[in-house]
């Protein structure tokens, strides 16, 4: 689809491809000048292929895929005749039936040019935001099944059960709705109403698998006075949880844990100098007799002076006017401004592409746009000591848009945490954040790993880039200092300048005309940081965001005060999954090195190992990795992902 590009031409169409970790594949684009998804067998469509390919140097054969596609029908009767009359017809390229992996094996290992890092499309931007709610479920999706399956896993270990028919169902039904028009958010209405309740459902699964994996029966909720504070992460954590009334204790008796009342009825639990082993639990107790306790932590506060609001957590200093923008985050320890003007600007533009409105947000768009400032009422909803809240309702034609500005003791994050009810047409909302940072690249996340792009326009393929992907963040790092901009469930970013913004909401007319209308709820985060994103921990941050610490009751006595199923040393990896391996009796680990470094890893167990082998990511065997006291060393490439089946012994 590169050949679909609207203002460059991609050089290539017979290419070595290099990735983010430096592994290559060969890859192949042909250009059909006739159906586009179809390939009917006809002298012009033939013709025509063969004279777009400009491989012709390299190779004597291109591909040339035939039948009704992008939804229906395969080969058709006509179209294999049409083979046989024109397999050997003059004047005509030459035909031959072969399978694909056929083509590329008899390809050339050398001498073809490589394209190094992102094949963009230069079209079809919009489909990073458009169908908000479907993105945001696949986000929360991905992220309840991880848990789901690393405490499933766990539990296992510890002579439970691992629901694996429920996770396959789950996973299938997530990979099921990725399909390529309805997580782009480019399929008819229909297919929404379908599509929500099944990926609702695989969140609600996968919670009640994650939930029930170290208490599976309802006795064991019924006698427990146990509550497990679960970190999923293969690093430790800030101890830091929300209970909900189902699993809040009368007190919390720990290590003299500090709480507040949160604004809903919750209990926060917050103690950010203690932390909570990776791929783990601690344990907090019911202790009646035990009153709660202070940390050494600073305390976090909101005040109201003249219509604008200060949070202020010792760390950060943060001023929110009476238009509801941030005029001001002034860095504390590293005594600097974080703001190069107004941010978290809300602007609204009209959205109107030229050709596929699900489908595009153009060049330009910015140039008809307007921002939303009017603040219908400003509240204080929480007012620490550990966390401090302000909420900000505007009101724009015929949306609400009511944000909660969130600062806790003892950190960086400032979390806007977002309702929307949508009732726009044609409408593209975003969010700007003018940096004082300069740096003429951008950092932003893809799977396993992260990419750099420029934040300028200085040709034209960097000028093409003004609507890009990111998963988790995208960060603006100068040397010593930088800022994120974190997420829950958006994907469309820019990068001008010193400016980054994510794309919130559209609302376009076709295939979908009420696409994106109705009530929205997500949270994206200023996170700024001394250093840059590798060091200061940007990623680990961003997953916290999405993968926060969850409580777990189980009963208790019956598992560890505290447990952790694997301490990680050196180089830092982040956790890909943890999941029983399909055949034998292994657990997979899947690690990845998440910032482009290079170096070497300890994994020490929590509990002896029978053998560990590497695999590929189907989990078919690579080779024997040496356990010396419980312990393996790894030397890992960047943006390296490692998959290991581990054997433990059996207790």
């Amino acid at each position: 689809k590169l050949n679909w590009s609207e203002t460059n031409e991609f050089p290539y169409d017979l290419y070595e491809w290099e990735g983010i970790d430096g592994s290559t594949v060969i890859a192949h684009d042909f250009e059909n000048p006739g159906q586009d998804y179809n390939g009917n067998i006809t002298p012009k469509d033939i013709y025509g292929t063969w004279s777009n390919f400009e491989g012709k140097l390299h190779h004597p054969e291109s591909l040339f895929s035939f039948g009704w596609g992008d939804g229906g029908g395969g080969p058709s009767e006509q179209m294999l005749e049409n083979y046989a009359r024109l397999k050997s017809f003059p004047a005509m390229p030459r035909l031959r039936m072969a399978k694909v992996d056929e083509f590329f094996e008899s390809l050339p290992r050398e001498g073809l040019p490589r394209w190094t890092g992102e094949l963009y499309l230069e079209l079809h931007r919009g489909t990073l935001t458009t169908q908000a709610r479907v993105k945001k479920l696949n986000r929360e999706a991905e992220h309840r099944l991880l848990e789901a399956e690393a405490l499933s896993t766990l539990a296992a270990l510890h002579g439970g059960d691992y629901q694996r028919e429920e996770l396959e169902v789950a996973w299938k039904t997530l990979l099921l709705n990725q399909f390529h028009d309805i997580l782009p958010g480019t399929s008819i209405g229909e297919v929404y109403d379908v599509t929500h309740k099944e990926l609702a459902d695989v969140v609600r699964t996968a919670r009640k698998l994650r939930d029930r994996a170290l208490s599976p029966t309802p006795e064991a909720h019924a006698k427990s006075s146990a509550l497990l504070v679960v970190n999923v992460s293969l690093n430790p954590r800030p101890l830091s949880v929300v209970l909900h009334a189902e699993s809040r204790p009368a007190s919390i008796a720990e290590a003299d844990l500090p709480t507040q009342e949160t604004e809903n009825g919750g209990l926060l639990v917050h103690a950010p100098d203690l932390s909570v082993p990776g791929l783990g639990w601690s344990t907090l107790k019911n202790q009646n007799e035990h009153a709660p306790g202070r940390s050494e932590t600073r305390d976090v506060g909101a005040e109201v002076a003249g219509g604008r609001v200060v949070l202020d957590n010792g760390l950060l200093r943060v001023e929110i006017g009476e238009d509801g923008a941030l005029h001001g985050v002034y860095d504390g320890e590293a005594g600097r401004e974080v703001l190069a003007g107004r941010a978290n600007q809300l602007w609204a533009y009209t959205d109107k592409p030229r050709n596929w409105e699900a489908w595009d947000v153009d060049e330009g768009y910015e140039q008809e746009g307007e921002e939303i400032s009017g603040v219908e009422s400003v509240e204080v909803v929480e007012n620490g000591p550990l966390r401090a809240s302000v909420r900000m309702t505007r009101r724009w034609r015929g949306s609400t848009i009511e944000q909660t500005y969130r600062l806790l003791s003892g950190s960086r994050r400032l979390d806007v945490e977002s309702y929307v009810d949508w009732r726009e047409r044609r409408v593209l909302l975003r969010t700007l954040f003018p940096l004082a940072v300069r740096s003429h690249e951008t950092t932003c996340e893809t799977m396993f790993g992260a990419l750099r792009r420029p934040t300028h326009h200085n040709t034209p393929w960097d000028a093409t880039r003004f609507e890009v992907s990111a998963h988790r963040f995208c960060d603006l790092s100068e040397p010593g200092y930088g800022v994120a901009l974190l997420n829950d469930g958006k994907y469309g970013h820019s990068a001008k300048g010193n400016v980054l913004g994510i794309s919130l909401l559209r609302s376009p007319l076709y295939p979908d005309p009420f696409a994106d209308e109705g009530e929205h709820r997500f949270t994206y985060s200023l996170f700024p940081h001394p250093g840059d994103w590798t060091t200061a921990g940007v990623a680990r941050e961003a997953f916290d965001l999405n993968a926060p610490l969850f409580p777990v009751v189980a009963q208790d006595d019956a598992l560890p005060q505290g447990f952790s199923l694997v301490e990680a040393e050196g180089l830092e990896l982040a956790l890909g999954s943890l999941k029983l391996a399909e055949e034998g009796g292994g657990a997979i680990l899947r690690l990845y090195e998440p910032h482009g470094a290079r170096g070497e890893c300890t994994l020490r167990f929590a509990r002896g190992v029978e053998r560990v082998e590497r695999a590929n990511l189907l989990e078919e065997a690579e080779g024997p990795v040496e356990v010396h006291q419980g312990a393996v060393r790894l030397r890992v490439r960047p943006f390296e992902v490692v998959t290991l089946n581990v054997e433990w012994e059996k207790e």
